[in-house]
């Protein structure tokens, strides 16, 4: 089956929110204050996994595979059934022959998959769900997500192993946007009013990627997508040195660069520090471009 990824331990920096976020003086004291208040309450308001995620992650960390356990998880959640046997017969695992069978796609893609999409499953619910309509432009929160996700699965299976191949190390990076914005919707409820959309934005831009932290740091996954919402949250400035976290930090942002109107220079990720450190040179950024626009990979229906 391959090697089996290491669980995150609780990390014993803890460091509010509200105290790593600077929020804009041109607010007035009591939006500052409402907004300080929801951040000291991130973290009890961060989406919970759901059983089968949890249940998974226990399997995972057991570093064996329980063809029985996974087919009574499978049983109880058609809509993760479907997903696993739409990854196990997608490009991404280069599929000859269809599989129809959710326990047969289950093997086919491994343990470190099948949690993996237990998790996406949740984030597209819980994270993504509730602001599809709402931000950046309806769905394109999402698509962001599941292109950094997809690219993720790829240049880690390329540089790190087939093995190791990852959707979350781009796809969970890329929950700061919609987290934030569900945060200062709430401040806007307690406020009773909303906030101009240039001062939405700016807030959402800067609690974003705290917000993915404390996601990162909760949520029972890979200590290295954790250390790459930190570098992304510019809480260690330089290249991350891990290969792992070098992959989901490249994947995060090529993810969201690939998606935005008209963008074509594909020089520029190449000339990333980060992607300097992974070797991608313009054909391999050519071929992940290909592969997001082809749409021949779908994670999840927005």
């Amino acid at each position: 089956m391959g090697s089996i990824c290491t669980l995150a331990v609780p990390d014993p920096c803890r460091v509010k929110a509200s105290e790593v976020v600077d929020i804009p003086h041109s607010l007035d004291r009591s939006w500052r204050c409402a907004i300080r208040a929801e951040l000291d309450a991130a973290e009890e308001e961060l989406p919970r996994l759901n059983k089968a995620a949890f249940e998974l992650a226990a399997l995972v960390v057991s570093g064996e595979y329980d063809v029985i356990a996974v087919g009574k998880i499978l049983e109880s959640d058609e809509e993760l059934s479907r997903h696993v046997l739409a990854l196990a017969n997608s490009s991404l695992y280069a599929a000859v022959a269809t599989v129809e069978s959710a326990s047969v796609a289950a093997q086919r893609i491994g343990m470190r998959a099948l949690f993996e999409l237990a998790v996406i499953k949740v984030a597209r619910t819980k994270i993504f769900g509730p602001v599809l309509k709402d931000m950046l432009g309806g769905k394109k929160a999402w698509q962001v997500a599941c292109n950094a996700g997809v690219i993720s699965h790829r240049v880690s299976s390329a540089k790190l192993g087939s093995s190791r191949a990852s959707l979350l190390g781009g796809l969970i990076l890329s929950s700061g946007p919609p987290l934030g914005f569900q945060l200062i919707q709430r401040v806007e409820a307690r406020q009773g009013r909303p906030l101009s959309e240039r001062l939405r934005s700016e807030l959402v831009r800067r609690i974003g990627p705290v917000l993915c932290v404390l996601l990162a740091r909760n949520w029972p996954l890979p200590p290295s997508i954790l250390s790459a919402a930190k570098s992304m949250a510019n809480w260690p400035h330089d290249t991350p040195p891990a290969a792992d976290v070098q992959v989901a930090v490249f994947s995060a942002y090529l993810g969201r660069l690939l998606s935005a109107p008209g963008f074509e220079n594909l020089s520029i990720p190449v000339s990333w520090p980060v992607a300097r450190a992974l070797r991608v040179d313009r054909r391999q950024v050519q071929e992940l471009a290909d592969l997001v626009t082809s749409g021949s990979v779908s994670l999840f229906a927005a």
